[in-house]
């Protein structure tokens, strides 16, 4: 063989290696992702040197069936690869930053996505087209020649059925603008099924190639040229009726609770967009107040009147929001969230999910909150403002030392003097904040068509990110929308509609309010509006603060938020529960129930949604801006014999689906613990902790479970672990 043949033999290897690398997305991640681009570009450069006859070739001789079918192959193939290439590069944050932007990211990310999937299905068909050649001076006996094209035939019907199954005639035929993974996946799977979905299209390649090649020798006899046709026949009908049979076939990968593959309307969907923070502090209009002077870098908000809650006319507006009229006095506030160095050095623990000094301390409770704002007034010499009791705490109003704001601060000083949904306008971009990228705000009504959409989808990182990172709104304060959400000192209740001078909420409740949504939030849950509430004890890795100080020594009183809810306890008869679409909580809810043996109970619709996914997507949608309550089919006739529920549920659109919020209006959860579990696709809870707190008013909510998908084979010891840290006894 000449030299030039094994080396081009071996580029071709390493092309076919490297495109499986490429689809293998979920395993290799971002940057190796990018790199791995690279490199195949590089690589088919290098192809096209080592057969550049081929192009010299185009113009000579005649042009039959064969000639017609490869060249046109080779061309779509080309330019698909160029496409895939250019788009890529215009995403990029790690191999090529320097051409970001080069065109529109929701464009790059919709023609990246549909071209990588063309490009893998041209390749197939290239690599098939040239295999009867490679093959032809192989003398196979009859018993391989016998059974070799029945095990082929299968494995290319096998590889088909994988192609359906994971929703690729989505991607290819635009359908969707997001790319969906399963990252639970073994890696070792990951890329056996991308080999099975390649070799059905070589599968196909190569018997196109037999198949011409019998009809250019009509006088050779030896082989009935529908043959090929035959076996690609058999090939499809093996990939297509499984998935025809199946009664749940979305062909788009599920929520992240509700199948075994991804999710869009989850926590956590997976876009293929670049996953590093590229933003830098940028200007924004200039600040109208000043720093004050006490060397604390707290910046002082001018008391004033503004309007908190959102008109009537604001999408994705709750009925909690009622406009009101609200006065305050000047105060300070922190311009940044309080990080994790900050609470290690008086703490001394860091109980933050993503660890970094500059990162904001989350996964702290509003009770650890208030410890530390008195830490910090202690340290600093001035009166610390909280004292604790049994189940209350008082606020000192006349302190001078660190506190949480208020609700009504906090939406204030997040305004800025503004009026619309967000301090920047009306919408908010991955560029200018750090939430769940690929939904910003109106995306639900726009999933398929976000052209229209005020900011376009873009970057989820999946992280919190250093504080300071981005635009600061007028008054000079830094993500008062995402990163972290942050906890004010108020009780969640409805306002008081009058007209107030600094309010501080109801006296008594069982839940905190907590503003400004978090890296894993939608853009709908990040508005200066939305209120969010939970238990004074829970913690996420969503959640930390911002600490505020008086400016006006003329405050006086005290304010005493007493708790109504004791914590939860263990013991008592449990029942699991639970929603499930497409599969993924309920396989959560047994393995509860196998290791508990609890009662088991799904909840189940009068009429059912749609089994098809892009209709489900719109199905819930609806649900949840018309806040409806679907009629369960086989509702309990009491929980009064439950001490603890179970609620188990997918994360449909950043909170619970509305067949659950129908099961918590039902029954009276009074003196009951609920233990949240839910499977997501990336976002982990989203809001959903926050509806069933609202929802449950009087119930203990304990700490909750969130699984990735199905959870894999780590689900048995994650639950094991999380009725233990909730005092469930385990069979």
């Amino acid at each position: 063989m000449k030299q030039n043949q094994i080396i081009r033999k071996i580029v071709d290897a390493v092309l076919t290696v490297l495109l499986l690398c490429l689809m293998a997305y979920q395993v290799t991640g971002e940057a190796l992702h990018e790199w791995t681009g690279v490199g195949m570009t590089i690589m088919l450069i290098v192809h096209h040197i080592l057969n550049i006859r081929w192009y010299g070739s185009l113009f000579k001789g005649r042009y039959n069936a064969w000639r017609i079918v490869t060249i046109t192959v080779n061309m779509l193939l080309l330019a698909s690869i160029a496409l895939t290439a250019f788009c890529g590069m215009s995403m990029s944050a790690h191999a090529t930053p320097f051409l970001y932007g080069m065109v529109s990211v929701s464009f790059a990310r919709r023609m990246h996505l549909a071209f990588s999937f063309w490009s893998f299905i041209l390749m197939g068909l290239h690599l098939g087209l040239h295999v009867p050649a490679m093959t032809a001076k192989l003398k196979p006996g009859r018993p391989v020649k016998t059974i070799l094209p029945a095990v082929l035939t299968v494995l290319a019907g096998i590889g088909l059925w994988l192609l359906i199954r994971n929703g690729i005639p989505d991607y290819i035929f635009f359908r969707t603008p997001f790319a969906f993974l399963d990252y639970e996946k073994a890696p070792v799977l990951v890329f056996l099924e991308n080999l099975a979905q390649l070799f059905f299209f070589a599968f196909v390649g190569a018997n196109t190639a037999r198949l011409i090649r019998r009809l250019n020798k009509k006088n050779d006899s030896t082989e009935n040229p529908l043959i090929p046709i035959l076996y690609v026949l058999i090939a499809i009908l093996i990939g297509v009726i499984p998935n025809l049979m199946k009664n749940n076939q979305s062909v788009s990968p599920g929520w992240g609770a509700s199948q075994n593959t991804s999710s869009v309307l989850n926590e956590t969907n997976h876009a293929e967009e670049p996953a590093s923070n590229r933003t830098s502090p940028k200007p924004h209009a200039a600040a109208q107040i000043d720093p004050n002077e006490t060397g604390d870098g707290f910046i002082l908000i001018p008391g004033g009147t503004f309007l908190m809650g959102s008109p009537e006319t604001e999408n994705w507006r709750i009925d909690d929001e009622t406009q009101h009229e609200v006065t305050l006095s000047s105060f300070y506030i922190d311009p940044h969230e309080t990080t994790q160095a900050e609470y290690i050095r008086l703490m001394g623990e860091n109980p933050s999910s993503f660890t970094g000094g500059d990162l904001p301390v989350e996964s702290i409770s509003w009770l650890d909150a208030l410890r530390f704002a008195n830490a910090r007034s202690t340290e600093a010499g001035l009166t610390p403002v909280y004292t604790f009791s049994e189940n209350s705490v008082t606020w000192d109003r006349a302190a001078d030392g660190y506190r949480l704001p208020t609700e009504a601060e906090w939406e204030y000083a997040c305004r800025a003097g503004t009026d619309m949904p967000f301090n920047a306008g009306k919408s908010l971009d991955a560029d200018h904040a750090n939430f769940y990228g690929h939904y910003p705000y109106e995306i639900e009504e726009n999933y398929f068509n976000d052209s229209v959409l005020e900011a376009r989808p873009g970057l989820y990182r999946q992280t919190t990110v250093p504080v300071g990172s981005f635009y600061k709104n007028k008054w000079g304060l830094y993500d008062m929308h995402g990163n972290v959400n942050e906890w004010c000192w108020d009780y969640y209740g409805a306002y008081d509609l009058q007209p107030a001078a600094d309010p501080t909420g109801i006296s008594a409740g069982a839940r905190h309010v907590y503003r400004g949504g978090g890296w894993n939030d939608f853009g709908k849950n990040m508005r200066s509006a939305y209120r969010a509430a939970a238990p004074s004890a829970l913690t996420a890795a969503n959640l930390g603060m911002r600490l505020a100080r008086n400016a006006n020594a003329a405050m006086t009183g005290t304010v005493t938020a007493v708790e109504t809810v004791q914590p939860a306890t263990a013991g008592g008869k449990i029942l699991i529960a639970f929603f499930s679409w497409g599969g993924n909580t309920r396989g959560i809810a047994r393995e509860i129930q196998a290791q508990t043996g609890a009662d088991l109970f799904e909840i189940t619709l009068t009429h059912p949604y749609s089994t098809s996914y892009n209709t489900v997507l719109m199905e819930a949608q609806a649900d949840q801006r018309q806040q409806a309550r679907p009629e369960i089919a086989n509702p309990l006739q009491s929980i009064d014999q439950y001490d603890v529920i179970l609620l188990g549920y997918p994360n449909w659109w950043a909170s619970i689906p509305m067949p659950v919020a129908t099961f918590l209006e039902s029954y009276d959860f009074s003196g009951k613990t609920i233990l949240p579990f839910c499977s997501h696709g990336g976002g982990r809870f989203g809001q959903s902790l926050t509806a069933i707190a609202k929802l449950a008013p009087d119930s203990e909510l304990g700490e909750g479970l969130s699984i990735h998908y199905s959870g894999g084979s780590t689900l048995p010891p994650d639950v094991s672990a999380w009725l233990d840290r909730n005092g469930i006894d385990k069979k």
